[in-house]
Parts: C-alpha cells; structure tokens; sequence
C-alpha cells in the first residue's frame, strides 16, 4: 500500500516543501542580501554535519530553519528558543538524508514522469493548471526547481519506507475480525479523534538507565503542560517524532489508525484531556485528544472489513517506520558540528 501524496488545500501544497520534514535545502539567492565578505560566506557555508558521506551545511540548515520558522508562524505555534529549534530541524533533517542515503545505496531512482504526475495532481486537486501552481508557487516564495526537488525526495522516501518497511507488514483476516469483534470497535467504530502526540524517544536497544531517563523527561515535560505550557508548544521543543515542528498534529483518525497501547483509554477521554506518559517500542509517549467528531460508516460489510483492514495496516506502517529510522540512525556514522 503506497502511501500517495495528497494536499488537502492549496495553502498546504505552497507550504509542501516545509511539511516534509521541514528539510528545505533552498539555494541561498545571491542577490535576495548584500554581498558578503568572504570569511562570512565561508562560515555561511561550514559543515554542521556529516550522516555516513553526506555532509549538511549551515546554509542548508539555515533554510530548513527558515523554513520551520515559516510552518510554524503559519500554524500560529511558538517558536522555541534557537538552540532546540536548532536540535529539532537538524535531527530531522539527518533523518531525511539517512532515509534517502538507503535509497541511493538500493539504486531507487524516480522517474520525472512520477514527479511531473504527482505535481499534476496536485494541481487538479486544487483546480489549477500547472502553469498556475507553479505562479502560486514562485509568488510563495518557493523555487521551482526546489518544489520539484522536495516532491522526487519525498516519493523516493516512500519508496524506500515502502521497500524497507511496507512489504514485510501483514494484516490477516484474524486480525481483522478480532478487530472489528473488539468491544472498543463496536461501541465507537463512527467516531474520530483528532490527537497530538508528544515522543520521548528511546534508541534502539535501550538499557534500563535509557527508559527510565525517557520516562523522567516525560513526566517532567507532563508537569510543565500542567503549569501552563501548551501541548503544541512542549511537542515543538521536545518531542522526538517527525510531527514535531507541527506541534505534534496527528489529524484526524479512526480507532484502527491507533496504537492499540493508547486507543483502549483514548475511547473513554474527554476533549483536552491528556493520557501518558505510555510507554511503547519507540519510546513515551504523551498523548492530548484535541478534538472528537462522528463519520458515517459504510453499510456493506465487505467494504467495513476492506477500510478496517486498510487502517490497521497504516497503524503498523507508521510504527514500524519510526522503529525502521531509529534503527537506520543507530547503525550510521554522523558527526555532528564536525567544524564547529
């Protein structure tokens, strides 16, 4: 099941490049500022990283914190100080890289037929021609040639995600029907839940000094969402997902979509309610209910099955790539500040 690229407005396909990762790596415009002295380019253009042969400048990570900055000011969420900005934009930018080192090492190549197809798309989506998206891109702000470059990463990402992880997830009819006999399913199968996720991560492997230390940051985060922080604001700063810089935004979802260590409480909540810290392969999580709503349910029970089937197969999806990137970053080589 590929994961296809699907914008909702035409707000968020101008914004596309800072969603995915907030990862741009937009090329500095020489004449946007005046000109600088060399010792400045020099130090513009240092290596902040190295993530096994591939190295990240600081103009990069400039842009990408640009960027960031920009999706953040959009979604009216707070900027956190510099240096934990700093920490979150690069970690996922290092995940972006790994996950497209693995596809370069696999020789996965996209096609300008894929990307052309998918911006087309796009622009149908929100009934415009090419040509139009691409003026409501530059008028943006955004490059061309960058928009088009951010969109081949991305479907390069879902096919390595897809290669490495997708293929090998199975959802049986047991599971299925275990599912669908569960007394949460019957109960609350017409419901949604729009929830925001806080992650304190742990590495693979982790030792018993590693989970208690992730269980502590947890709870400590917990206390200062109780003395006033706001929940998108703590996900900003310290959350360890790739939602992060969307204040830990998860959308809108369906029970199946739910990791099963959080749907059986999540059920019982009220909205703004918090539950955890819970603990999972991955880490604890933090987890608020922001928003509930009723949706209709398909009458044929062939069609129920085919979408229950469908969500749980994305609940596992979407854990097993956090286990997958966690795994990919533990076996890597990076240095980070290597001239710094």
């Amino acid at each position: 099941m590929k994961q296809l690229i699907k914008i909702a407005s035409l707000k968020q396909c101008l914004a596309l490049c800072a969603v995915l990762l907030c990862s741009l790596c937009w090329v500095t415009d020489a004449t946007a500022a005046p000109a600088k002295s060399k010792p400045n380019a020099q130090s513009l253009d240092r290596i902040v990283a190295i993530v096994n042969d591939i190295v990240i400048t600081q103009s990069e990570l400039d842009e990408a914190l640009k960027a960031a900055k920009k999706q953040l000011e959009a979604s009216n969420i707070a900027i956190p100080p510099a240096n934990l900005l700093h920490k979150q934009v690069l970690d996922q930018l290092i995940n972006r890289k790994l996950q497209l080192y693995v596809a370069e090492q696999a020789g996965m190549k996209v096609t300008d037929e894929q990307v052309n197809k998918v911006i087309a798309d796009i622009a149908q989506k929100n009934k415009l021609s090419v040509k139009d998206l691409y003026v409501q891109v530059v008028h943006s702000g955004l490059d061309v040639k960058e928009y088009q470059k951010e969109i081949r990463e991305e479907l390069t990402i879902q096919q390595v995600q897809q290669q490495e992880v997708g293929g090998h997830i199975v959802v049986t009819p047991q599971q299925v029907d275990d599912f669908m006999r569960s007394a949460d399913w019957q109960a609350f199968n017409n419901k949604e839940y729009h929830l925001e996720d806080i992650l304190i991560a742990l590495p693979e492997n982790p030792t018993p000094q590693d989970v208690a230390t992730a269980k502590k940051k947890a709870e400590d985060v917990l206390a200062q969402i109780h003395k006033g922080t706001s929940f998108k604001e703590a996900a900003t700063e310290e959350s360890g997902s790739s939602g992060a810089l969307q204040g830990g935004d998860l959308g809108w979802r369906q029970l199946p979509q739910i990791p099963s260590a959080f749907a059986d409480q999540l059920v019982h909540m009220k909205q703004n309610d918090i539950l955890g810290p819970v603990q999972t392969p991955n880490g604890f999580h933090l987890v608020k209910l922001t928003g509930l709503r009723s949706v209709g349910q398909p009458k044929d029970n062939n069609v129920e099955r085919k979408q229950v089937e469908q969500l749980l197969y994305q609940r596992k999806f979407e854990e097993e790539v956090q286990t997958w990137i966690t795994k990919v970053r533990s076996a890597a080589f990076i240095n980070l500040h290597p001239e710094g």
